[in-house]
């Protein structure tokens, strides 16, 4: 294994004596797969040849890292960013069985609370684009069996249903105006309005309504979920380095 420079992941960063973790072990998995590491394709895809299998992929990856010395940890973080974080979302709790009953696991995604919205036409893109994974990449058995069994395995990778089966201490990090997702629900011009601070009345309309419904795919808060929810226009957060910037500056015309 080569060293990364970690500079750019603030809360996770080295450089960052004000974070819990400036003085752990860090190691960084390469998303690959196309299917955040939940692939489990038994035989290649008949178009393309390619063998989708990327929970299989990330259980070998553990495996070796258990065997240079992650089984020793006391304190593991599993934490992943977009497809990532949905990638963790899926494999959070089979991730904390792994490991002794004295080691503490814990869970984070950031900026992967990708919506199913209520309008079926602004909903198109993330249901092709999560459906297609699912169909091609065969996640039947790699999502929350009691959740398959009732909604679907497509219904199911959504993260407003799959966060509810989670049972492992998870923590969300997301901006109610996730820009990807202003970006691919509603339309490049929207994203470019607020990109410009030039947002009318219909455009805030459409913001405040998708705000409440990133609300309302969040879990009820509890022992073992929490989530912090920032206005901050962008995707990723956790690589900024200002959490608490506003939405918008502060002259923004609003027509």
């Amino acid at each position: 294994m080569h060293p990364l420079n970690f500079s750019q992941l603030h809360v996770l960063s080295p450089h960052s004596s004000d974070t819990h973790f400036y003085d752990w072990n860090r190691v960084v998995v390469r998303s690959c797969d196309g299917g955040s590491y939940s692939g489990d394709a038994d035989k290649p895809d008949p178009v393309t040849g390619l063998h989708y299998r990327g929970a299989r992929v990330f259980r070998a990856v553990v495996e070796d890292l258990m065997a240079r010395g992650l089984k020793n940890a006391r304190n593991v973080l599993l934490a992943g960013g977009s497809s990532g974080g949905l990638g963790v979302m899926v494999h959070c709790d089979r991730f904390r069985r792994l490991f002794l009953g004295n080691t503490r696991v814990k869970c984070y995604a950031d900026s992967s609370l990708f919506l199913r919205v209520r309008d079926p036409r602004r909903a198109k893109f993330f249901n092709d684009v999560l459906g297609n994974v699912v169909g091609v990449q065969r996640l039947d058995n790699v999502l929350p069996g009691r959740c398959t069994s009732r909604l679907g395995a497509t219904v199911c990778f959504f993260p407003r249903n799959l966060v509810r089966y989670i049972e492992s201490p998870f923590f969300i990090l997301n901006s109610a105006f996730d820009s990807y997702q202003v970006r691919n629900t509603f339309s490049e011009a929207l994203h470019d309005n607020v990109m410009h601070h030039n947002v009318s009345r219909s455009d805030m309309a459409l913001l405040r309504d998708f705000r409440g419904q990133t609300i309302g795919a969040l879990p009820p808060p509890s022992g073992t979920k929490g989530y912090l929810i920032t206005s901050l226009f962008m995707h990723s957060l956790g690589t900024v380095q200002g959490f608490k910037r506003p939405m918008f500056w502060a002259k923004v015309k609003v027509f």
